[in-house]
């Protein structure tokens, strides 16, 4: 009995859409496949671009910062102490590489324009770098190969007026002295090597890279830096928060240590909560596109009213007639969804 009403539905299924009357072209349903095209198209497409903008922005993120970042609580690791840190890190199997980094805050200065600015002195000459440094230099050499040869964001640059082979200043209170004439800032004279362009604007408007001893010099910190930097393997990128905390236990709470999710799991959140919104919203088109085949599902069963009370008349029970309906309807749906992802 069962292989009989199976066998009945497939005949109205292929009666469906083998009619000379083209039933499946009529106005009502093409507007249900339509619908749900459209409606599957936009949330598809919509999602796919949200999930492509995610991990640009992450791989651009991963590429400008480090994986793993070590802090002394005095504000300077002495270059004894980098000893203990080395031995450490060279045995942990997770890490690709690491370095030590100077970071301080100056004014650059050019003629009469003035702009604030992040200086990271980083051993550049190493073979591999916990950033992707040479990899953003887009004009000019990333070798910093004298005491006062700069790498720029272009931005920076773009603000200040500055070209390839200019000099420019960086003024810091560090280190000022008091004079006679008043309070006597520390300078020092710049030229432009390179410039640095990352594509996301705080670093690209903001970063100034100089070699390493002449950051610690400018910083007052000669022979120390201020933290050590580290970019984990593949595998271990997402594990940076556990690592972390391990790092730190081994460290004996010497060092405070954090992860690059650390630093930006406010704007990763953001980001899952606006992709849940976008997902609502569109979800909305669906649930309209769901109206339509409430519709056309109706509009069908009043046309064949004469042909169901046909089949009632010879004994087809109500599941039968349900499951006719219901297969056409699925079919049609599954095919629009089809389209949908497609396109």
């Amino acid at each position: 009995m069962k292989r009989i009403m199976n066998e009945i539905v497939l005949f109205f299924l292929k009666k469906f859409f083998s009619s000379p009357k083209k039933e499946w072209l009529k106005f009502d349903t093409m507007f249900m496949i339509l619908g749900i095209i459209i409606s599957v198209s936009a949330l598809t497409v919509a999602l796919a671009i949200f999930d492509g903008y995610e991990k640009a922005l992450k791989n651009t993120i991963l590429d400008v910062n480090s994986h793993i970042y070590i802090f002394s609580s005095d504000d300077k690791i002495a270059a004894k102490k980098a000893i203990e840190l080395d031995s450490l890190l060279s045995a942990q199997e997770e890490i690709a590489c690491f370095g030590k980094v100077v970071v301080t805050q100056s004014m650059c200065s050019n003629l009469s324009r003035v702009k604030g600015a992040i200086i990271r002195g980083i051993e550049w000459q190493n073979e591999q770098l916990p950033v992707a440094y040479r990899k953003f230099i887009f004009e000019g050499d990333y070798q910093l190969l004298h005491e006062n040869d700069a790498v720029i964001g272009y931005r920076l640059a773009k603000e200040l007026n500055l070209k390839l082979g200019d000099e420019f200043k960086i003024i810091s209170s560090i280190g000022a002295k008091i004079t006679p004439f008043g309070l006597q800032q520390k300078e020092k004279k710049l030229k432009v090597v390179g410039f640095y362009k990352s594509g996301m604007y705080e670093y690209d408007s903001k970063y100034v890279f100089l070699n390493l001893e002449t950051a610690a010099q400018f910083a007052e910190i000669p022979k120390s830096f201020t933290m050590m930097e580290i970019r984990l393997k593949e595998n271990f990128v997402e594990n940076a928060d556990y690592l972390a905390y391990k790092w730190e236990y081994l460290l004996d709470y010497k060092y405070q240590i954090n992860s690059w999710i650390y630093f930006n799991s406010n704007l990763f959140t953001l980001l899952k909560l606006e992709k849940w919104i976008i997902f609502i919203i569109l979800s909305f088109l669906i649930l309209i596109a769901s109206f339509n085949v409430v519709s056309s599902v109706a509009t069908t069963i009043l046309e064949k009213k004469q042909e169901i009370g046909i089949l009632k008349t010879f004994g087809t029970s109500n599941y039968l007639l349900q499951k006719i309906f219901l297969f056409k309807t699925i079919f049609i749906a599954i095919f629009a969804i089809t389209i949908g992802q497609i396109f």
